[in-house]
């Protein structure tokens, strides 16, 4: 069977995302079609699932962190050439929520023993340094988001703990879990 994919892909484009592009899955990646149209605002919301922290009854489920619907606004800012020291940089397309962002943990309003997770979201389009779209959450967690396989603009990713949290003996050393959807 001859293959549909060209001989060449573009620079910016991984070849992980060619392969999508031009195979018969009915994956969307919907990131790729908003930056496109420089869609702005768009609206995210997004489940954190920390690590399982280990107790005395053995591993327990920590609070998930809550950015419920209708979430955040997220608002399009387009690639730039900023030089500094005599040298030329390029910062990608990128969205980024505006401030404040809300959000619940568990079932309830956010309060002094869960304060308030999500205080920055960033999502960043394919470059020479991320081959792929990139969510960043409080400038610590990144993770490339998988779209639902049904075409809807749900995601999931994981991302290893910045540090932090990790030296601590009762975490164990598991990723962050996110999900989310993604909307105009």
């Amino acid at each position: 069977m001859p293959s549909r994919m060209p001989d060449k892909a573009p620079a910016s484009v991984s070849s992980r995302t060619m392969r999508k592009a031009f195979t018969s899955e009915d994956d969307m990646n919907w990131l790729a079609e908003y930056f496109a149209q420089r869609t702005s605002p768009l609206t995210i919301s997004i489940w954190a699932h920390p690590p399982l922290v280990l107790g005395p009854a053995g591993p327990t489920a920590q609070p998930t962190h809550a950015l419920r619907y209708p979430g955040a606004q997220l608002v399009f800012t387009g690639r730039e050439i900023v030089e500094r020291g005599g040298r030329c940089y390029e910062i990608p397309a990128h969205y980024d929520a505006l401030k404040p962002l809300t959000q619940a943990a568990l079932e309830g309003l956010p309060t002094d023993e869960f304060p308030r997770f999500f205080r920055d979201i960033s999502i960043y389009e394919p470059s020479r340094f991320n081959p792929d779209f990139l969510i960043t959450v409080n400038e610590a967690f990144s993770f490339v988001p998988v779209f639902s396989a049904d075409g809807s603009p749900g995601f999931s990713g994981s991302c290893a703990d910045p540090g932090e949290i990790a030296g601590l003996p009762s975490h164990m050393r598991l990723p962050w879990t996110f999900q989310g959807y993604i909307s105009i």
